[in-house]
């Protein structure tokens, strides 16, 4: 009975130790499920910047596009315009998905293939809306760190910079072919052939009189407010405490009274105490019908006021235009002081 008993009892400890190696080997080959801490000594992997004749890749992870196909190829020509090769992805017109152009899995099956080839030095994600979060599970990220290239969006895209941020690999935050303007100047579009070509070392920003002066050096992480407070204590929850961090925010289409909400849970989260400064993009068309008591700057400056830290508002990026490129996952300098204020990347 002892034998049997014996044996049982090996057979259950062999069993449960099989059980925790699957588990944590899930656990390491999949980027977005490891946990922050797993990641924080890893190398930052600086994609290298393009040159002419390079290819850019063209996908789209989020809400579908409703532009016609001739429009989003003139569009996309500009980027050609500049001297690089492109390659679509395979579902980028398409319209099966209902809100999506095509599923979860397809889409970033898109995004996976440019990842995965060589040949494509960079990828611009046509458009935003939502939709980014849901391909999540189905992407490989750290690939990234064999074969680096340069991700660039902003908006729902702040997923991808986050998720990428927690696995140590630089990307741009940027506007997207659905933004540009064609026929006329695009300041913004032109920052983004900037960017990817290295060529960025630093802007003055106009200076404002509700900034709070200081300088301060971080990490530059951040983007769409929304996405920020959504993602916050998931497993791509922006990482803010593992070295000092810039954060930036901006916002569009939203109440006053939803901004401040969220304010309020990067306050209580720690994530405002967190960071080394601040900085205030574009909060493009915020309701005028809001019955908030006061106006939207006073309402964020109700978060800054008690931080000893440099704070920047109208910063050049965001749904309004200018958009300026941004190198996210970078070490920065914040400068800012009564006649002037300065990024230097």
């Amino acid at each position: 009975m002892k034998k049997h008993l014996y044996t049982y009892t090996k057979l259950l400890l062999i069993l449960l130790i099989l059980l925790i190696i699957v588990f944590f080997s899930a656990c390491s080959n999949n980027p977005i499920n490891s946990t922050r801490k797993s990641n924080i000594n890893l190398q930052v992997i600086r994609p290298p910047y393009l040159s002419i004749g390079d290819s850019i890749g063209i996908v789209n992870i989020s809400s579908r596009i409703y532009f016609s196909q001739e429009h989003c190829d003139s569009l996309i020509e500009v980027i050609r315009s500049w001297g690089f090769h492109i390659k679509l992805g395979k579902h980028l017109y398409d319209s099966s998905g209902g809100w999506f152009p095509v599923s979860d899995k397809e889409r970033a099956a898109d995004l996976q293939e440019m990842i995965d080839n060589p040949n494509i030095r960079a990828v611009i994600f046509f458009r935003g809306g939502y939709g980014a979060v849901r391909t999540l599970d189905y992407l490989n990220l750290m690939q990234l760190r064999k074969t680096p290239k340069w991700l660039v969006g902003y908006s729902d895209l702040t997923t991808i910079h986050n998720a990428l941020r927690n696995i140590r690999v630089e990307s741009i935050h940027a506007t997207m072919p659905i933004s540009f303007k064609l026929n006329e100047n695009d300041e913004s579009a032109n920052s983004l052939k900037e960017a990817l070509m290295g060529k960025i070392t630093e802007y003055d920003i106009v200076p404002d009189m509700s900034n709070q002066y200081g300088e301060a050096e971080g990490v530059l992480v951040g983007g769409n407010l929304t996405l920020l407070a959504t993602l916050n204590g998931t497993d791509i929850d922006i990482d803010l405490t593992s070295e000092p961090t810039i954060l930036l925010i901006e916002d569009v289409g939203e109440n006053i009274y939803s901004l401040d909400r969220m304010m309020q849970l990067l306050k209580r989260s720690g994530k405002l105490k967190a960071v080394k400064a601040i900085l205030f993009g574009h909060m493009t068309d915020i309701s005028s019908q809001d019955i908030w008591d006061k106006p939207l700057k006073e309402m964020l400056k109700e978060y800054t006021k008690d931080l000893d830290i440099p704070v920047i508002f109208n910063f050049p990026a965001g749904h309004s235009a200018p958009n300026m490129s941004l190198y996210m996952g970078r070490k920065v300098k914040v400068i800012v002081n009564n006649a002037w204020s300065k990024i230097i990347f």
